[in-house]
């Protein structure tokens, strides 16, 4: 008897630090950084925890199935793109400045010109 409640107890253990893990690993970050597609300007970082405070998550995050599906930062994807990582890409190839400096003008609010996003 005592053998099987030890079983139950550690399976118990084990399933509660397996969903622990899980739900740190899911946590967004609240910074990201734009390093990867840097030619003549600087690195953009931006505020993420406050973009998702108010942007649906698949604007962005447009290739997941869901919002909870959420698993894959910008470069996980755009990191293959061409358009992202050549530096002799011309800026409306880039994907971020396609899709990040459109929202803001569709919104009327964020940087929409170079030295607002890039800082020196």
């Amino acid at each position: 008897m005592s053998r099987t409640i030890t079983v139950v107890l550690l399976a118990l253990m084990v399933a509660f630090a397996f969903a622990a893990t899980v739900a740190v690993a899911g946590d967004p970050p609240a910074e990201v950084t734009l390093d990867k597609v840097v030619n003549k300007k600087t690195a953009v970082t931006f505020s993420h925890s406050t973009h998702a405070e108010s942007i649906d998550c698949l604007k962005c995050h447009h290739k997941a199935a869901s919002k909870d599906a959420v698993d894959k930062g910008c470069f996980d994807c755009h990191g293959v793109d061409a358009a992202a990582t050549d530096p002799t890409s011309s800026k409306k190839d880039n994907p971020f400045h396609a899709l990040c400096k459109t929202c803001h003008k569709e919104q009327g609010k964020g940087p929409t010109k170079c030295a607002e996003c890039h800082k020196k």
